[in-house]
């Protein structure tokens, strides 16, 4: 019986890293020019150090949304400043689970920036510790509603974004998924964020086979401790290993150049890149790093 660590393709390379590394080390200058970047659901933790390392590579602009309470008290402006103080920032408030708001961000990002090059959906609800049918209704819809509808509605409005300016047909959308949508049960299974989570991914699938010329893929950003963990048992939380700055350092590496032999796939920002790429052959051959069912 395969192990829960193959189950999860926690070894498909075989080094695996906790922290940014000198392969995906985010220098200055990395994005082209007018190079521009929106992120919906960043404030704190992961997605603030996305827009990080967007604007430590060079990015030209960066749109980002969150709940107005946690952009009220978010770091990202200050930070953002400090790092590159040539990156437009525009932070609005939006909830990613109402078309109509989520329609008026992309509408005033399309005034601001004309088109964008990278779609982040980096919103997501964990809900309580639970497994099974122990969460309450209404858990189990905001799960689904926040992890799989709002990436929906994000790239419904904001495709055409991605399809214009300067590099047309290049754009990337990515989901920042979760190792979690492979358990079943067992320690760390979330029964509503696991299955949101999966049907995020399988969303990412679809989009690649409905807009090729599209880079998608769904990313694990690595076991971090996040405002959002803390409902996690205190023994498991205090041990995640991950440092927040891995993530945003991978998807520089996935998106500073064309890697399509990737889109609609799971990876995980924990694997070794160089690994990674001399498996790229064998990934398109044998279809692997998607979702299938085994007969």
């Amino acid at each position: 019986m395969a192990s829960k660590a193959d189950i999860s393709g926690v070894t498909f390379t075989p080094t695996t890293h906790h922290a940014p590394y000198p392969a995906i080390s985010v220098k200055p200058d990395t994005l082209p020019s007018s190079f521009n970047v929106c992120i919906l659901g960043a404030s704190r933790d992961i997605g603030a150090n996305i827009a990080y390392s967007f604007a430590a590579a060079g990015a030209a602009a960066i749109g980002i949304c969150a709940p107005q309470s946690e952009i009220d008290v978010s770091p990202i402006p200050s930070k953002v400043r400090d790092i590159n103080g040539s990156t437009r920032l525009i932070y609005l408030p939006c909830d990613v689970t109402v078309a109509s708001e989520v329609e008026a961000f992309a509408s005033k990002m399309r005034e601001a920036l004309g088109h964008i090059d990278v779609l982040v959906y980096n919103a997501g609800y964990f809900g309580p510790w639970e497994t099974r049918t122990e969460s309450t209704p209404h858990d189990f819809a905001t799960a689904l509603d926040v992890n799989c509808k709002g990436l929906y509605l994000a790239a419904h409005y904001m495709l055409p974004l991605l399809k214009c300016g300067p590099r047309p047909g290049r754009g990337s959308v990515l989901s920042i998924c979760s190792i979690g949508m492979h358990s079943t049960g067992g320690p760390g299974a979330n029964t509503a964020y696991g299955i949101s989570k999966l049907a995020q991914y399988r969303f990412i699938e679809m989009l690649a086979a409905t807009e090729p010329d599209i880079f998608t893929a769904a990313i694990h950003p690595g076991n971090v401790k996040t405002e959002m963990g803390k409902v996690i048992p205190k023994g498991m939380y205090d041990v995640l290993p991950d440092d927040p700055k891995l993530c945003g350092s991978f998807i520089i590496w996935l998106v500073k150049e064309r890697r399509m032999w990737l889109s609609g796939r799971y990876v995980s920002s924990n694997w070794d890149v160089d690994e990674l790429s001399s498996k790229e052959a064998q990934i398109v051959e044998e279809n692997k790093l998607k979702m299938r069912m085994v007969w």
